[in-house]
């Protein structure tokens, strides 16, 4: 099933951290990736699905090496934004920028982080305003993306998270 972007996620999650074999799930991962990169935007689902495989902050990935997370971080973070510059009003910036923006905090660089949850935030009404009930739900997780990257609390009207991850620890990878 190598256009099945469903399974190709679970058979890298199941690898990767459920018996931790890396041996098997780097290889996996590394596959998923590069089979994202090369479709571009028809597989932007892909990539989203694989930088938070890497870098959801409700994961413990601490037992992945560092080199290989933090380069696969870094060309999938680079393909969305290629596709989705920060710059333009393309579309779906507060679906696309969150795992970019963790990447990017993981990697130390806390203020890249911050704009581009601040571009995702602006992005919520781009072409026009969503309704009340859908805008809240892709609110709260820019609003706690924010929160744990700036460690206060995060506002907007009536929603106010407060920050859940702590900072992350020194990185051996540095943000392009």
């Amino acid at each position: 099933m190598p256009d099945n972007c469903g399974f190709r996620h679970t058979q890298a999650d199941l690898l990767l951290h459920k018996p931790r074999d890396i041996a098997t799930g780097l290889p996996v991962m590394r596959q998923l990736v590069d089979n994202a990169i090369d479709k571009k935007f028809e597989a932007v689902s892909w990539m989203i699905m694989a930088l938070k495989q890497l870098f959801d902050p409700s994961r413990n990935n601490s037992h992945l090496p560092d080199a290989e997370r933090f380069a696969m971080g870094n060309e999938l973070s680079e393909q969305i934004l290629a596709l989705s510059p920060q710059q333009s009003d393309g579309p779906l910036k507060f679906v696309w920028y969150v795992p970019v923006a963790q990447y990017y905090y993981e990697c130390g660089n806390k203020v890249r982080a911050i704009e581009l949850i601040d571009v995702a935030l602006k992005s919520l009404d781009f072409p026009e305003p969503m309704p009340d009930h859908i805008k809240q739900y892709y609110l709260t997780p820019l609003l706690q993306a924010l929160a744990d990257c700036t460690g206060e609390n995060a506002c907007s009207a009536d929603l106010c998270v407060v920050p859940q991850n702590k900072a992350p620890e020194s990185q051996n990878a540095v943000a392009s």
